[in-house]
């Protein structure tokens, strides 16, 4: 992250800015040669084909695209531009939603206040002076 805050701060491409969203499209996008387990992992893989000229926006694109479209669980590749030829690393086919049961039996609960005629309050309030 201390590549985007040279970016960000003095304007300097000092390396590719990794985050959660640029680690697993890269994964799942087959970016990088084989599969890393940790974003530092990719940025170097991304950094040893990517030219250098891209390093700059490449954290900026991949990150609206992770937290809108690509999303972590239950991506949407309907419509996506990349669906003909996105691998779908890590991606799961959605899976039908079961109706939840009714209960058996439903209880149903009435409290009302018991109130008598001369009850006493239970806390005496006195005025302080």
């Amino acid at each position: 992250m201390a590549h985007l805050c040279m970016l960000i701060a003095w304007d300097e491409v000092t390396g590719i800015g990794v985050d959660t969203h640029v680690h697993r499209i890269s994964n799942r996008l087959r970016w990088v040669a084989k599969a890393t387990k940790t974003p530092e992992d990719t940025r170097k893989a991304l950094e040893e084909w990517l030219p250098r000229e891209y390093w700059r926006t490449i954290n900026l694109d991949v990150v609206g695209f992770g937290q809108t479209r690509c999303l972590p669980v239950g991506p949407r590749c309907d419509g996506c531009l990349l669906d003909d030829t996105c691998p779908k690393v890590g991606v799961v086919a959605k899976q039908k939603k079961v109706p939840k049961k009714e209960p058996k039996m439903k209880l149903e609960m009435k409290v009302e206040p018991k109130i008598e005629p001369n009850m006493e309050p239970k806390i005496k309030m006195e005025p302080k002076i």
